[in-house]
Parts: C-alpha cells; sequence; structure tokens
C-alpha cells in the first residue's frame, strides 16, 4: 500500500495530471496498448496487452489464462504508475468491455491495498486516430505502432485537450482531418482554416501560454503561433531567439530587451505571455513582477498597484506598491470592499476612457491569477456515448429512419407452469396430427406426445419477435405486431435466419444499444408522414411543392395515351409526339408542315405547321378505308372536305394558307403585338392617332392563342376595336365574307368597317336574360294588312304624307341598326342616291 494525498486525486484541466490511455482496435488478433502520461505530457511507459478482447467467461481454458494474465498485469500497471485516471477510445462496443475490466483491476486495488478510486473514462477515439497516423504523430514517436500513439493522444487529450487539438496545427493542415459538421465539405478550405484558428486564438489567449514551458517542452510550442500580435513567423521567431541565447525569460520586459520585440507587438501580445514567478525564486538577478504571472496587461500595472494601496489603506507616505501587492496576493478577499465604479469615474476623467471593465478584470485576476477559466471535465452521456461507439450521429441514426438489417435469429417466450397445467392443444381433422398451442407445431400424431413435448422442456414457447443484427455493431428487435399488417403467428414463416430486411426504426435504447423496429409495409411506406423527421424553421415547404407538382405533372403526362407508331412512308411524316414536333418546326421556315400520329386514336393523323415564330396550328385529319392500324387510310378527311393522300393536303390546303398568311406578315402595317395583345395594340394605335388625328388607324397582328387567325385592331375614333380574321385554303374570312386577296379585304373593311359586327347566334338564351348585341334585320319585313293598318291609324297625317313622299322612289340600300339609346326600338335610315 501507498500513502497519496486526496488532493492528488483531484484532477483537472488547471494542474498536472498522470494519465493513463488504452488504445484498441475490435479484432482480436492485435494487441492493445495502455501509455501512462507525465503531467509534463511525456510518455513515461506503456504496456502491451495482447488478449485484452478475449472474454473470461469462454469455455477454452487457454484463453482464459491469457486474459487473466492480462488483468494481472494492467492491475500491475496501474499499482505501479499511479495514474489519476484512465482514458479508453470509444472505437467500438467492446469498449464497454475494456471499461468493465479496468474498473475491475482498480475495484480489486481499492478493497485490497486501499488503493484511491480511479475514474475510467470513455472518449471520442477521432482525434487520437488522426494523430497517430499524422506526419507529426509518425515522426514524434517513429518507433511505437499506431494503437500506441493513439493511447498517448488519448491521454494527453483528457489531460490538456487545447494542447493536443494543437498539435494537427501544422504546415501540412492536419487540423481539417477532423469532422466537426457533415456539411463542412460545402465550406471553402480556406474558410474552414480561418475559423478554426480564430477559435485557437480565442481559447489560447483564455489560458495563456508560459513561453518558457514552450521553449522547454515541444509539446506546447504549437500554441505560441495563436498568441494574439505573434502569429506563425513571429512566434518561431521568439522561441528561435530564447533556444539560441539559452536564457530563461524572467519579465515581460525582457521580450524588447532581449528578445528584440518591437513596441506594436509587445502591446498586443505581453498580456497572453505568461511567466511563472512562484518558479523564478531568488534565483534571479533580475527583477520579478509578479504582475508577470497574470493575465494584466503592463499598461494597467499601476492602476492594479493602486488598487493593492487602496484595499490596505495605507497612508501615501508608508505606501509601497511592490510590497502592497505582494500581501493583497496573499490576502485578495480584502479587494472586494474597493469602490472600482468611482475609480472608473477618475480615470475617465483623466482622459482614460471607460475602464470599468478593465478594473473588475484586475481584480479577478488578483483573486486569482491565470485561473483556468474552461469547463471542467465530465463524464460523458449515455447519448455522447452511444454516438462515440456506434460512429453515429443524431443526423445519421434516428427514430423513423428506414435502414437494412440482417435476421439474427427469433425471439420465444417459454410457457410458465399455470400456462402448461392450462394448455389446449389442437387436433388438425385433415391430418390426425396434433398442435402445440405454444409453438405452433403441428406434427405428434397423440396428444400424449404433446404433453411429452411440454414436460420435456422442448418447447420453446411462443413467439415474440425477430432479432437483428446491423453493420454498425447494433442489436435490434421487431416484435411479431410489426412483422405484417397482417397477423403473424409464426414469423419463421415470413422471415429466414440470415435474411436482408427493410425496417423502420421506432425506438432507440441508447442505454442497452438496441433499436425497436418495424418491417410492416405501412410503416415502410409512411404514406401519413409519421417517421419522416420533422422539418426545421428553415424548410423551404413551397419549393417543396412546386417539385411535387412538377413531379406529380410529369408522371401524368407520362401516364396519358402514348401515339401508335404508324409505317408511312413521307418525307413530311414523322413518329414524334406534340411536344418533339413543336421542337423540330422551331428550326423550320414558316409554312412548314410536320405530319405526326393523333392522340385520338389509330384512325387520326395530325398535320402541324408553323405559322410564323413560336405559332403552330394543328390540322386533324381523318383516315378511313385503313388496311391495318399501322397503315395511311385510302382516303384522308379534313372535316368534310376528302383528300387522296397527304401531298393533296399539302399542295391543296397547307400551302395555299401559308402563302396567305406571309401575305398578312409582309403587309405594311402588319405589327408585332406579343402574339395578338390588344392592350399592345392599342397602344401602336393610340400613338399613330396622337401624330395624325385625321386618319382612322389600323395594324393587324397574328394570334397566338388562336393559329390560323389574325388580329385587326382600329381606332375609328377615341375607342379602339378589335375583330379576328381567319385564313383558310380559299383566302381570308372576315365578318362572315371570302376574300381572295389583302387589298380586296381590306377595300371592303374601310367601306364598311362602320356597319355592325355580326354575332354569331347562341345556341340557346337563358331566360330572363338579353343580348348585348343584335343582328341587323336584311332584308322585307312582312307585316300582315290588318297590322298595316293598325299602324298608320297610329301615326299623324304630317308624318304619313312625309313617309309617303320619301317612298315614292326606290332606294338603293337600307339596314336597321339598333337603337341602344331606346330599349326595344329600330332606327330605320333610308339612302337615296345622289
Amino acid at each position: 500500500a501507498f500513502e497519496v494525498d486526496d488532493d492528488d486525486y483531484d484532477w483537472d484541466h488547471s494542474r498536472g495530471t498522470r494519465v493513463m490511455g488504452v488504445g484498441y482496435v475490435p479484432d482480436y488478433s492485435q494487441a492493445a496498448f495502455a501509455a501512462i502520461i507525465s503531467p509534463e505530457g511525456d510518455v513515461t511507459d506503456y504496456l502491451r496487452i495482447p488478449h485484452l478482447l478475449k472474454r473470461k467467461n469462454t469455455f477454452r481454458q487457454e484463453e482464459k489464462a491469457l486474459k487473466e494474465s492480462d488483468m494481472q498485469s494492467i492491475t500491475d500497471f496501474i499499482r505501479n504508475k499511479k495514474p489519476h485516471v484512465i482514458a479508453i477510445g470509444g472505437e467500438s462496443k467492446e469498449a464497454l468491455m475494456v471499461q468493465k475490466d479496468f474498473q475491475e483491476c482498480v475495484k480489486s486495488l481499492v478493497d485490497d491495498e486501499q488503493f484511491p478510486e480511479i475514474a475510467v473514462e470513455i472518449i471520442d477515439n477521432e482525434l487520437a486516430k488522426i494523430y497517430s497516423n499524422s506526419i507529426k504523430g509518425t515522426h514524434d514517436f517513429r518507433e511505437y505502432p499506431p494503437l500506441l500513439r493513439q493511447a498517448i493522444s488519448l491521454a494527453r487529450r483528457i489531460q490538456d485537450p487545447l494542447i493536443e487539438f494543437s498539435q494537427l496545427c501544422t504546415a501540412d493542415e492536419e487540423i481539417l482531418c477532423i469532422r466537426y459538421h457533415s456539411l463542412q465539405d460545402h465550406l471553402y478550405k480556406e474558410d474552414l482554416l480561418e475559423n478554426l484558428y480564430l477559435e485557437f486564438i480565442n481559447r489560447t489567449n483564455e489560458v495563456g501560454v508560459d513561453i518558457n514551458l514552450a521553449v522547454q517542452n515541444s509539446l506546447t510550442v504549437n500554441l505560441v503561433q495563436f498568441i494574439c500580435g505573434l502569429g506563425t513567423r513571429k512566434g518561431l521567431a521568439l522561441i528561435k531567439v530564447l533556444k539560441q541565447t539559452n536564457q530563461r525569460l524572467e519579465n515581460r520586459t525582457q521580450l524588447v530587451t532581449a528578445c528584440h520585440m518591437g513596441p506594436k507587438v509587445f502591446i498586443n501580445c505581453s498580456g497572453f505571455i505568461k511567466i511563472d514567478t512562484n518558479s523564478l525564486g531568488d534565483s534571479t538577478e533580475a527583477y520579478v513582477e509578479v504582475l508577470d504571472g497574470s493575465r494584466v496587461h503592463p499598461e494597467t500595472y499601476e492602476w492594479a498597484r493602486k488598487m493593492a494601496v487602496d484595499a490596505l489603506e495605507y497612508d501615501d507616505e508608508d505606501a509601497n506598491p511592490a510590497g502592497a501587492l505582494e500581501e493583497i496576493l496573499e490576502s485578495p478577499e480584502r479587494l472586494k470592499d474597493l469602490d472600482l465604479d468611482a475609480f472608473a469615474v477618475e480615470l475617465e476623467r483623466q482622459g482614460f476612457g471607460n475602464k470599468s471593465i478593465t478594473l473588475y478584470d484586475i481584480r479577478a485576476e488578483l483573486n486569482s491569477r491565470y485561473k483556468d477559466l474552461r469547463t471542467s471535465y465530465r463524464s460523458t452521456t449515455s447519448e455522447e456515448l452511444f454516438d462515440y461507439l456506434t460512429k453515429e450521429t443524431p443526423e445519421t441514426l434516428y427514430v423513423g429512419k428506414m435502414v437494412l438489417a440482417t435476421v439474427a435469429g427469433f425471439s420465444h417466450r417459454k410457457p410458465q407452469g399455470d400456462q402448461l397445467d392450462q394448455a389446449n392443444p389442437v387436433r388438425n381433422d385433415q391430418t390426425g396430427l396434433w398442435q402445440c398451442p405454444f409453438c405452433m407445431q403441428n406434427e405428434f400424431p397423440e396428444l400424449s406426445e404433446v404433453w411429452n413435448h411440454f414436460d420435456a422442456g422442448e418447447c420453446p414457447g411462443q413467439a415474440t419477435g425477430v432479432r437483428l443484427r446491423f453493420d454498425n455493431g447494433l442489436s435490434g428487435f421487431i416484435h411479431i405486431k410489426n412483422i405484417s399488417d397482417k397477423h403473424v403467428k409464426n414469423p419463421e414463416e415470413r422471415v429466414q435466419l440470415g435474411q436482408t430486411i427493410h425496417v423502420r426504426i421506432t425506438k432507440i435504447d441508447v442505454e442497452r444499444f438496441a433499436l425497436e423496429c418495424s418491417s410492416k409495409s405501412s410503416d415502410l411506406s409512411d404514406k401519413n408522414n409519421e417517421w419522416r423527421p420533422r422539418k426545421d424553421q428553415y424548410y423551404d415547404q413551397d419549393t417543396e411543392d412546386r417539385d411535387l407538382k412538377t413531379d406529380s405533372d410529369k408522371k401524368k403526362t407520362e401516364q396519358r395515351q402514348q401515339y401508335i407508331k404508324r409505317v408511312i412512308v413521307h418525307p413530311s411524316f414523322h413518329n414524334i409526339s406534340y411536344a418533339e414536333a413543336l421542337k423540330m418546326l422551331e428550326r423550320l421556315d414558316q409554312g412548314e408542315v410536320v405530319v405526326r400520329p393523333s392522340s385520338k386514336g389509330a384512325d387520326h393523323l395530325t398535320a402541324s405547321w408553323k405559322v410564323t415564330n413560336d405559332v403552330y396550328q394543328h390540322i386533324d385529319i381523318r383516315e378511313e378505308g385503313k388496311e391495318n392500324v399501322f397503315s395511311l387510310g385510302q382516303s384522308l378527311w379534313i372535316g368534310n372536305e376528302e383528300f387522296e393522300d397527304l401531298d393533296e393536303i399539302i399542295a391543296r390546303y397547307i400551302t395555299p394558307m401559308a402563302a396567305y398568311v406571309r401575305d398578312l406578315l409582309n403587309y405594311k402595317y402588319y405589327k408585332d403585338t406579343g402574339g395578338g395583345m390588344k392592350d399592345k395594340a392599342e397602344e401602336i394605335l393610340k400613338d399613330e392617332k396622337s401624330k395624325n388625328p385625321n386618319k382612322i388607324h389600323y395594324v393587324m397582328s397574328v394570334a397566338k392563342n388562336y393559329p390560323g387567325k389574325f388580329l385587326l385592331s382600329y381606332l375609328p375614333r377615341t375607342k379602339c376595336k378589335h375583330e379576328y380574321i381567319t385564313v383558310n385554303p380559299e383566302g381570308y374570312r372576315f365578318r362572315s365574307q371570302n376574300f381572295d386577296s389583302v387589298n380586296s379585304l381590306l377595300k371592303w373593311f374601310k367601306e364598311h368597317f362602320r356597319d355592325p359586327i355580326p354575332s354569331a347566334t347562341p345556341a340557346s338564351t337563358p331566360r330572363g336574360a338579353t343580348s348585348a348585341s343584335r343582328t341587323p334585320f336584311s332584308g322585307s319585313p312582312k307585316y300582315s294588312n290588318d297590322a298595316i293598318q293598325k299602324l298608320a291609324q297610329n301615326i299623324p297625317s304630317h308624318m304619313f304624307n312625309s313617309l309617303s313622299q320619301a317612298t315614292s322612289q326606290t332606294p338603293r340600300f337600307g339596314c336597321a341598326s339598333y337603337d341602344s339609346g331606346n330599349a326595344g326600338n329600330y332606327v330605320t335610315t333610308v339612302c337615296r342616291s345622289k
């Protein structure tokens, strides 16, 4: 037994601790290693443990003896080296077994030799694995195997994580090998490295760097580059000067006098360079400034001394700032009575600015110089341990995730005594065999054999579920009710041993490292989104809805009736779809035609021809007299007109229309109105009207929404009017009349543009509705003699005489127009020749 102070085992970041690191791989053929790290981070000893992963309860006596031998070696190693804490790398689930073995060794020492309790911790080994394979790790311990280098890194990390992480901050930038976030690969390497180094700068300057220790121990030299004001180049230069002069930095002033540091660099870095003034003692002839061992900046030393003098309430004559400062460091509680706010007001009056925060920081520092403000080490939680050992994260393994699993076995519940007594075996009338009510075995010819089956303990019991095994080492279980949506009595009828199946995770048991799963079809399909992870507040739901709608429309388009491929030999025929036809016509000239299969069936074709850019007309062709569904019909029909073949359709129907369209497109008053936009046409007309008010302006434009029609827009007075011109193989149809040329069409239009526009008679007029416009009456009205006589009696005599004189001569032409001012009345206009 040995005597040890209890405080010696109160390990934290602020003081040196002896740490034992254990590294292993889940491979029984490879040996594990343990290493002891001194408070300075040096390797003092190591232990090779070749049989650590063997099991103690194995039936092989040879393996059991080897395991016990290694356990005894571990116990002796712990007894001799006296570590403060033991760190085990969290490589796999075997770390739990290793932890129990070490805890058992420690417990035997505590029980037998009154040995202090030693914590056995499992920590993440990602950093240790990267360091063991890094260039620096290989260079530092060239003769050590990788597992031993892992054990060393584990111990150093738990001793001081800042120093150990800084070992990867070299010119090789191996610090980027650590996985910080699942999306870090999407960042630029320079941005990620810059922010990582910025974090190192913040943490390093919070802790401070003992420059003398960095000169003596290369383990902490990587932290010098993160001191504010230095950087990589100046930090290495400072270490090089101290090594070459073989001197020890005894105060911060020597940074200027001995290390030739400039004033700006000194002001920036001096507050973060720590000098252990207690270790200097009386061996030095230089002046020892106790504040050099604190975070107080040299610019504020006088304020610290002033605070010490005021706290001790010295008179001005007896004041000794240096002595007062040493005295106040021994009893810092006297600083709490200082009125720092009044001190800050006085400093601000003297022109130093608002220094209230600085004064409070000085008082805190005088209470405990360079106190380690980092969070104390805490043991890993169950969730963290689960992530370390499974190498999973909450993003990669979660409730609701669908994964692949291997069937490892079947679980049964053995029947108990009362259940056996109340058992009711069932006999199959068709086969005459008896069935066990628990395991469903139905091969018993006699009832007595069923009871012998119970008595011999051969009945495994009722099936309760399926045991699973996952690739990450976890075990799983499917309850029998979650195997299928249908009722399952025997799971062996649904799955087989060793079969790979899809399952969805329903529960994660981090304590037992087990998963509860479901293989029901309803859970796997998850149509109701019950198992999908919840969307965060930044999720773009609108984009998802648009994408889903796009996919749905695409599927509907694909599910539409496909065109039947036809066997037609003609240069204009192509077995293509509607979209492909438009894409082909884009490259062709105006008037070109593409004949393709129709979606109306095998007895229809569609002739698509190019009216103009981005405007295409599609003409339905009906076939009659077909020999089969793939051939061309003997007669082709467009409406009520018959054609012999496709050449005749192109020559007599499409080519004339294309020529008439070209005449309109080349007419001097043709304008591009964006495909027949009426508002755009009105803008053009009003602009022309403003230039020449005495003229009636008109323009023509192609109607994109009505392929084969043109929009005629004109401005007779102040209100624009719009009419459509239809192009057909015979020419142009306008106001129910046909014209064979553009000139004849426009000549007639200029003479009759004031005529009422004819409108189509509606198929049916709703009861009670009035027509907005009526077709003018043409021809002679037919009235009965009685009606004429009754009308003549009501007309005044002077009006009757005037009408008689007016009708004595034959008129040239007449028309009746609807009087909108007097509903229900007609105005008769009589025109005479000159």
